[in-house]
């Protein structure tokens, strides 16, 4: 049995091993280090070739790039206060940030209120509607307690009946998405 394990894995080997066909002449039969060397320099040729071809329509890569020299600058081409213009352009940049902060804050804060007057409004109006229902529903409890007592006083005797159950309060108003969640 441990040979036919034995073959069988060195078939395996053998078949996982060999080349596929047509790329048997493809690989030049060396020593492993200078294939992986001279891999990695064909490669490095090929990609600096890719890179250093031109694209269609534009200039060829012939002319060498000149440095740019930057003019020298002494004490003599600056002006003696350089840095109060220099401060004073820092400080106007700073100056309309401000403002324009100052700008977003109070749109910021108008449309807030305008959210706040709107929530109040709508939950004062849901306010009217269940104080209008408390109202009926206490005018229905006094209605039904005159009756009994009218019942009482004309001799009827009423057992077992309670006042009216109060009517169903309607539900809270979907308050208004407020500006931040506007997004």
């Amino acid at each position: 049995m441990e040979n036919q394990q034995k073959s069988f894995f060195e078939r395996m080997g053998k078949l996982l091993n060999t080349p596929l066909p047509g790329t048997a002449s493809a690989k030049p039969k060396t020593s492993k280090n200078t294939t992986e060397t001279s891999d990695d320099h064909s490669l490095l040729a090929r990609i600096r070739e890719i890179l250093n071809t031109p694209l269609p329509g534009s200039e060829a890569l012939d002319k060498k790039p000149t440095k740019a020299t930057l003019p020298k600058i002494t004490e003599k081409d600056v002006q003696e206060n350089w840095w109060e213009i220099d401060w004073a352009a820092f400080k106007a940049h700073q100056e309309q940030d401000r403002k324009g902060l100052n700008i977003k804050q109070r749109q910021d804060q108008t449309s807030f209120a305008e959210y706040q007057e709107q929530e109040r409004a709508q939950f004062g109006s849901y306010q009217a509607q269940e104080f209008d229902l408390f109202q009926q529903q206490q005018q229905a409890k006094l209605n039904w307690i005159q009756q009994q007592q009218l019942s009482q006083a004309a001799g009827v005797q009423v057992t077992g009946m309670i006042p009216p159950a109060p009517p169903v309060a309607p539900l809270a108003p979907e308050m208004p998405t407020p500006p931040w969640m506007n997004i």
